[in-house]
């Protein structure tokens, strides 16, 4: 039994490396998903907070592909990759430990890059030539893996803060109301025929007037609530997908470039092999 995994005691430093690449992938992962699920609501705000939360997850999501592509195009055979993500996906629930929907991610995950490595070597091992043609093409699969994750984290986020409430987020309720007020009170400070003590009680009551309409969006929508973190997944999700497909072209340029530096420093080599088939014919 124990004889079958002599292949772990085998292995090299640099086939040793390429799978720490994947651990800390998954790591990675688990700690994106862990973020957007207690820290939500920066993504709410419509200005520069919202855009670096966002900003720092893109890129995260590009250099966790470039990591995950370079490791699956170097390691064979398939079992080897496939203990990688295993181990990546162990670090994934590391990092992410939240109740049961971070184990059901972990499986997810695993699964997701079970499929791409399957796929991928067989592309790879049906070309006559190295190619990163199927590498490329392959990395939606990620894409779209990484999209569902953090789309699911994020309406789990949701939930478990609103506690089947409905709660705009105040960040989101202050950006709305300086954008409204500002222009108010612009125009206010424009009325000639109004004293300094009736503009202040003019905005004042037109700041209650703002908290009572919230109130009532949150109260008429109050009995939908339940079903808020479902209607999430499904726009984040598509969103993230469409940000990442327009941004391919980076992870596409980092992968040639890795590789193409591997290749040209001895770390990767090209190697000829020759193969036998066997065919039936009349």
């Amino acid at each position: 039994m124990l004889s079958k995994f002599n292949w772990l005691t085998q292995l090299t430093r640099k086939e040793t490396i390429f799978l720490a690449l994947l651990v800390v992938s998954g790591g990675w992962v688990g700690c994106l998903c862990g973020r957007v699920a207690t820290q939500y609501r920066e993504l709410f705000v419509p200005f520069s907070q919202a855009l670096k939360s966002a900003a720092w997850v893109i890129a995260s999501l590009i250099l966790i592909e470039v990591l995950i592509g370079i490791s699956s195009a170097l390691l064979r055979p398939l079992r080897l990759l496939l203990f990688g993500h295993s181990l990546g996906a162990i670090a994934f629930l590391f990092t992410w430990r939240d109740g049961w929907i971070p184990f059901a991610g972990m499986l997810v995950y695993f699964a997701g890059m079970a499929l791409y490595s399957r796929i991928l070597s067989l592309e790879l091992e049906r070309r006559l030539t190295f190619s990163l043609r199927p590498l490329i093409y392959e990395q939606r699969k990620i894409v779209v893996l990484l999209s569902l994750l953090l789309s699911i984290s994020f309406a789990w986020g949701y939930r478990f803060s609103a506690q089947d409430q409905l709660v705009v987020p105040q960040g989101y309720k202050r950006a709305a109301e300086e954008m409204l007020l500002s222009n108010l009170k612009s125009q206010v400070q424009n009325q000639p025929d109004l004293d300094p003590i009736e503009k202040d009680i003019y905005l004042e009551q037109a700041r209650r007037t703002l908290d009572d309409s919230w109130n009532r969006l949150e109260s008429s929508l109050q009995s939908y609530a339940r079903f808020i973190p479902i209607g999430l997944i499904l726009p984040l999700y598509l969103l993230l997908v469409g940000l990442l497909d327009s941004l391919a072209w980076i992870a596409y340029f980092l992968l040639w470039l890795i590789l193409s530096a591997l290749k040209r420093f001895g770390v990767a080599q090209t190697f000829a092999e020759t193969s036998e088939r066997e065919i039936l014919r009349l």
